[in-house]
């Protein structure tokens, strides 16, 4: 039998701060010691602490005024919050559960908890009275001088200059924990904090490593958590790792020096002086919350981490963390919602975009959210680089920190049988003792090809990139070496072949140079769209994230885990020079510091919409020729400038505001599963004045990801000018090629603390259908400018791609790109059609394929005007709780679609599937015992049965919306607990239209 790691939510059905969550009673389901358990997140539907405005006998609201933290030691908070956890209790109680069960308790900026559960009592816990949501545990990972030059920080009437450091301010870091002896977190010189008392400082635990030396925090180093419940529980701990809050890693120390480390810290990597370093707030206090161990952290540990942070009063958090879904129709996990609720309570998030660029649509959770500032990757001006010489006198320059060497032999080790270097590999013919070798990128670490030359004798490295628009990264080498582009590899390559024995080189090292194509963005970084909703651009912003000199931890984790003989990172340094966005969204974080200092009155938002306005938009690509576009560099690099100076992003003019319930009101569009009852959530959220389409959500930026003939999106700014007198702006637009834009109005005036709407309507002239193009709002005063990206993509319609309900009445809107006929048509409900099936185990752990060995190969027939087919697995009927069955559906040879989670938790939805023949494939990856029994469920609706009526417009206009009803007449009607399936398909639509899938969950 097999396991993997990163499980998935089973349903998302949250209930908001507007709507209760459904009250079903269930039985109880007990446990028996033999059962075997997961961890699950279990999302209560009433508020957090830090939302919690009444209603409970005898505790008052713990909702904190506008601008103010939360007081964990207030009585009603501490009351509201016991309330919770009593309430979470009761829950596992009514499943036949008991509190020693529970990880984690969430109860300020999300209610709920985790716990080690079995698959009856997470399946039950879904009907319980108060929960809103039940979800398993995901795996995420960490994502990771002359930056605040870089940023504009430094200079005569700069921030520094000004006395803005982020003195006051406290930022909370949640990664692989911290080194707390390093010069970066020194507390000598720092004022008391301003906390309500002294916090936790999880250092010394020599019980879990002998090396874990004990460490008494200080006025800069304020507090430090260990929050691996779930983590330890789960997985334990290797001997590498410290069972406290101190860093084995490396990445948690790098990113909370970079964001708040001290000014003017010495910095030497393998022998060398690199001068001096500063984070970018170096007066900020630190507290260090470790929620990842050597393989990732879980979203329960990470989670606490965050509910934690907003507990602590918090003012800023750095989130270098990413991993679970990357698609539209993933859950929205709770790392995500406890971000909601922190933004509420005045919190500044930045977290990293990711690191699977340059493809389009890579950005993934918690990235995509729209209450979260993502930070993509650029690179700085300051380069760390070495020059190779041949013995031909040709010179190539490439990244180093590393020393160099004198003149010796140069090989290339594809001569030698190992072309990549990998330490698994051996050389042959062995190397000449201490040559130069020239390696390739890919496939194995960057430091492990360093080590592999140096096991094999090796005294130096060359390594050559595999296209010449890469990134160029400073490693901290085991022998010296330099980081090339193609070109140059190529030539050394052409000179070792042509030189053969006589080859020679050297690298001189040690040098800095000004990269020229700064600020360029990084080809890792994550682009956009954002595959949650083209109508929410993203990234935000981009910051450095390439050879960000910073702190790290002298004992390192192993480059593999576990760890390889002869493979491992260079250990005893305590800083760094390397790249990700793990690196660029600190900065951001350091910059919401500064931000908060000088305005400590603002929102998380009207933050993020200062930097947005403001920024810098001359990047370049990674291609270092053309311009970036929103979908790398989002509005630009943030380019803060002076304090006093008007314009700067500590006095933007205007900001764009969004709170929790226009954020909860534009789920309704692109996440209606997120509710409970969507059709009665997003009614009240729009009866409180909150727009539920997603592209008027009151973002810096504005997004259409479906823009039918003409659109019109609304925004609203608020003054916050430091001036009294009217400020008069007047709208200037770059338009995206083939649309008109108009602004009305195209002008207005305020004075400081006012605020105005307006609309942009943008209408598709000539542009194709399909395709993002990008433009840019700007208004104009004589002293403030405020900067909005435009990315639209023209379609001839627009209609949900899904709909869910409980069996009452639905409504939806559709939006025409086209004029002409139109019609609406119904297919289905239908129930689902099952089938049992049993599989051994897959001793091979392979892929689901039609050779899968052990799997079941089902035939299914799909009839011609399909609009949908829908194809299942679930663990309630799957016979062992840790089974992981995967999902794949062939039509002949082709796979049309694969659902491969670690759990038996898998769905395919073929959306106009092409009539005929296919086959489902049920693959055993794992199985908790020799054989594993399950239910395939599958829907196939195709013509109207009368349970489902559809009405809507008959002719369509273009730039106009109609509305589309949805009944199921009684009779027939909807028998009770069983997931319905249809359709409605579209007719009339030039080019056609993917039809709207009907989910109805008839309770």
């Amino acid at each position: 039998m097999s396991v993997r790691g990163a499980p998935r939510s089973t349903r998302g059905l949250f209930a908001t701060l507007v709507v209760a969550a459904c009250a079903v009673a269930v039985a109880a389901t007990g446990a028996t010691a033999a059962e075997p358990t997961k961890s699950y997140i279990v999302l209560m539907g009433a508020s957090p602490a830090i939302a919690y405005e009444g209603g409970v006998a005898g505790i008052p609201a713990t909702k904190p005024d506008k601008g103010k933290k939360i007081d964990p030691n207030a009585d009603n908070v501490r009351k509201y919050r016991g309330h919770l956890q009593a309430q979470h209790n009761e829950t596992l109680d009514a499943v036949g559960g008991n509190p020693n069960q529970k990880l984690n308790d969430y109860s300020v900026a999300l209610n709920g908890y985790s716990a080690l559960l079995t698959e009856a009592q997470a399946v039950a816990l879904e009907n319980v009275k108060g929960v809103a949501d039940v979800q398993e545990d995901v795996m995420k990972q960490p994502t990771t001088d002359s930056s605040p030059a870089f940023l504009g920080l430094t200079g005569a009437g700069g921030a520094y200059a000004r006395g803005i450091d982020g003195s006051g301010v406290v930022v909370g870091i949640i990664d692989t924990g911290i080194w707390p002896e390093h010069p970066s977190f020194a507390g000598a010189g720092f004022p008391s904090p301003p906390t309500t008392g002294p916090l936790p400082c999880e250092f010394g635990n020599i019980a879990g490593n002998p090396a874990d030396a004990p460490f008494t925090c200080n006025n800069k180093l304020i507090g430090a958590y260990e929050m691996l419940d779930t983590y330890r529980a789960l997985i334990g701990a290797d001997p590498d790792e410290y069972e406290s809050a101190r860093d084995d890693n490396g990445h948690g120390t790098h990113t909370a020096s970079t964001t708040a480390g001290n000014a003017n810290v010495a910095a030497t990597v393998v022998g060398t002086d690199r001068g001096r370093i500063s984070g970018i707030a170096p007066r900020a206090h630190v507290i260090a919350y470790k929620g990842l161990g050597n393989l990732g952290g879980f979203t329960s540990d990470l989670a606490d981490a965050i509910d934690q942070a907003v507990t602590d009063g918090v003012d800023v958090i750095n989130y270098s963390i990413g991993g679970g879904c990357a698609v539209g129709n993933c859950p929205v996990q709770a790392d995500e919602l406890a971000f909601l609720f922190a933004a509420q309570a005045g919190v500044f998030v930045a977290v990293s975009a990711g690191n699977s660029g340059p493809g389009p649509g890579t950005i993934g959770s918690p990235s995509f959210a729209p209450w979260v500032t993502t930070v993509g990757a650029n690179t700085q001006r300051r380069f760390f680089q070495a020059t190779v010489r041949l013995g031909n006198n040709a010179t190539y320059t490439g990244a180093s920190i590393t020393q160099g060497v004198g003149s010796r032999r140069i090989v290339d080790a594809a001569n030698h049988a190992n072309a990549l270097c990998s330490p698994a590999v051996a050389f042959n013919p062995a190397l000449p003792a201490g040559a130069i070798v020239l390696c390739q990128r890919g496939v194995v670490a960057r430091v492990a090809k360093s080590r592999a030359v140096k096991n094999a004798g090796g005294g130096g490295m060359v390594m050559f990139e595999n296209n010449d628009v890469g990134v160029l990264a400073t490693d901290t080498h085991h022998v010296p070496s330099v980081h090339v582009d193609n070109t140059p590899g190529l030539a050394i390559k052409a000179y070792i072949a042509a030189q053969g024995a006589a080859a020679t080189a050297s690298i001189t090292a040690e040098q800095v140079s000004n990269w020229p194509f700064a600020p360029s963005m990084t080809e890792f970084s994550s682009r956009g769209p954002n595959n949650h909703s083209g109508d929410f651009l993203k990234p935000d912003v981009t910051a450095p994230g390439t050879q960000i000199l910073a702190g790290t931890s002298p004992t390192p984790d192993p480059v593999t885990v576990p760890p390889a003989p002869g493979v491992g990172e260079v250990t005893g340094q305590l800083f760094m020079a390397i790249q990700g966005t793990s690196m660029s969204s600190p900065h951001v974080a350091g910059l919401f510091a500064l931000l908060k200092e000088a305005n400590p009155d603002w929102s998380a938002s009207a933050a993020k919409s200062a930097l947005m306005t403001t920024a810098n938009q001359s990047v370049l690509n990674n291609d270092r020729v053309n311009q970036a576009t929103p979908f790398a560099q989002g509005a630009g690099q943030p380019n803060v400038g002076r304090p006093n100076d008007k314009g700067s992003a500590f006095q933007p003019g205007i900001v764009y505001e969004a709170g929790t319930n226009a954020y909860l009101a534009a789920m309704c569009d692109t996440f209606p599963a997120l509710f409970t009852n969507p059709t009665a959530t997003c009614a009240a959220l729009q009866g409180l004045g909150f727009s539920t389409k997603a592209y008027n959500l009151n973002l810096p930026s504005i997004g259409v990801g479906a823009l039918p003939g003409q659109v019109t999106v609304k925004r609203t700014v608020t003054s916050v000018a430091k001036d009294n007198g009217n400020r008069t702006y007047t709208a200037s637009v770059v338009e995206p090629a083939g649309y008109d834009i108009s602004v009305s109005p195209s002008s207005f005036t305020l004075k400081s603390g006012e605020t105005r709407s307006y609309n942009v309507t943008i209408t598709n002239v000539s542009a194709p259908l399909g395709e993002f193009r990008f433009g840019s709002l700007t208004w104009n005063e004589d002293e403030y400018k405020a900067y909005t990206p435009i990315a639209v993509r023209a379609s001839a319609f627009s209609a949900p791609a899904e709909v869910v309900g409980t069996g009452g009445p639905l409504s939806y809107q559709v939006n025409f790109g086209y004029s002409g006929a139109f019609a609406a048509n119904a297919h289905g409900l239908v129930p689902p059609m099952t089938s049992l099936h049993t599989v051994s185990d897959d001793p091979t752990d392979a892929a689901c394929s039609l050779t899968t060995p052990n799997a079941a190969l089902v035939p299914v027939t799909i009839a011609a005007d399909t609009p949908v087919a829908r194809f299942a697995l679930t663990d309630a009927t799957t016979d062992g709780a840790n089974d992981d069955l995967d999902l794949c559906v062939f039509r002949g040879s082709q796979n049309v679609g694969t659902s491969g989670g670690s759990t038996s938790e898998e769905q395919v939805t073929i959306v106009s599937p092409v009539a005929g023949n296919y086959t489902v494939v049920i693959a055993p990856f794992a199985t908790d015992g020799p054989s594993a029994t399950t239910t395939l469920f599958r829907w196939t609706p195709t013509t109207a049965v009368g349970n489902m009526v559809v009405s809507g417009p008959s002719s369509a206009t273009s730039g106009t919306t109609g509305t589309i009803n949805l009944t199921f007449p009684d009779p027939p009607g909807l028998p009770p607990a069983t997931k319905y399936l249809g359709a409605v398909s579209y007719t009339g639509v030039p080019g056609g239209s993917p039809p709207t899938i009907v989910t109805v969950n008839k309770p």
